[in-house]
């Protein structure tokens, strides 16, 4: 019994060795010295920074010479940093760092330039005028769909997405093949919408965020003509009316699509009282003159009443 007891503490302390071991070998090989690139997935053709960071000093007085694909930087001799160029897609650029130590020998730490695009396409479910120049851009509540797009010399269809807005992850987690997603345009004036794309195995190719801003949704007044249809320049601040009556359509803009369509409250109002209009475009009003020369205020409201901040109002001065 007892020689059973002796044993096992000398098997208890060969594994304790052996672990301690194992802790020595892992610090001696941790990253202390490294080269960190900014940014760390550069597109074709862009800047990037590399530094050579070094957390255990073990590279004191070393002279440093910096290789792009092989050429010596000049300008970088002695520097822990340079800025170099990405090549083309799918042609990956190894960039060294060589450390020529005071007491002889060298080390040499390198990292390879794989540019990739990733781009994000932002598309607002929110309307505009057909004839508006600009875009449909994301007001809060309204849905957005974004498409990432990645490029490392192939188009890519086998690549697993997270989505990230703000700090919530969308989709519930990372999803295979899943580079396209859908979400409400939170509250502020901008949300950061990020994604990552890696491979199977987990490997990231690239990753990019980009700022989603929100607007509040306005509305412009047009006058109609019955032979051009609506005019692209809006009413200012007041109309003066030449004849008897003017057909005038209330425009929104940046309004969600599902409450343009589908409003709760869509109401003219002419001198502050509600007014019916008549067809079937709740957008369109046609007021005719009344009585002499006078003014009336006139003003039109849209507004979905489960998302208040879904709405816009406005109003003019019709001269007549």
């Amino acid at each position: 019994m007892r020689l059973f007891f002796i044993l096992f503490f000398i098997l208890l302390s060969a594994q304790s060795h052996a672990a301690s071991a194992q802790l020595d070998v892992q610090s001696l090989t941790s990253p202390e010295l490294l080269l960190e690139v900014e940014p760390e997935f550069p597109r074709p053709g862009e800047n990037v920074t590399i530094s050579l960071n070094d957390y255990r000093g073990g590279t004191y007085g070393s002279s440093i010479v910096w290789l792009y694909d092989g050429v010596a930087v000049e300008a970088a001799e002695n520097r822990r940093s340079v800025t170099v160029t990405a090549g083309a897609l799918d042609t990956p650029i190894v960039v060294e760092a060589v450390l020529n130590k005071p007491a002889g020998g060298r080390e040499v730490l390198s990292t390879t330039l794989q540019p990739t695009y990733l781009d994000i396409i932002i598309e607002a479910q929110t309307r505009v005028p057909d004839f508006y120049r600009g875009r449909a851009l994301p007001s809060i509540g309204s849905m957005v769909n974004a498409t990432a797009l990645v490029n490392d010399g192939s188009m890519r269809n086998d690549l697993v997405y997270t989505w990230r807005l703000n700090r919530q992850v969308l989709e519930g987690g990372p999803i295979r093949g899943r580079n396209q997603v859908s979400f409400a345009t939170p509250r502020g004036e901008n949300a950061i919408l990020s994604v990552q794309a890696t491979e199977l195995n987990g490997e990231v190719v690239a990753r990019r965020s980009i700022f989603v801003p929100s607007v509040q949704p306005t509305i412009n007044f047009h006058e109609v003509s019955s032979l051009f249809g609506v005019k692209r320049n809006p009413i200012s601040n007041e109309l003066i009316l030449v004849g008897n009556t003017a057909t005038i359509q209330a425009e929104p803009y940046h309004l969600d699509t599902r409450v343009y369509n589908n409003p709760d409250i869509a109401q003219w109002e002419i001198n502050n009282s509600s007014t019916q209009t008549q067809g079937g475009n709740p957008y369109q009003i046609t007021f005719q003159r009344t009585g002499l020369a006078n003014s009336a205020n006139l003003g039109f409201q849209v507004r979905d009443t489960t998302q208040v901040l879904q709405g816009a109002n406005n109003s003019i001065q019709v001269r007549f």
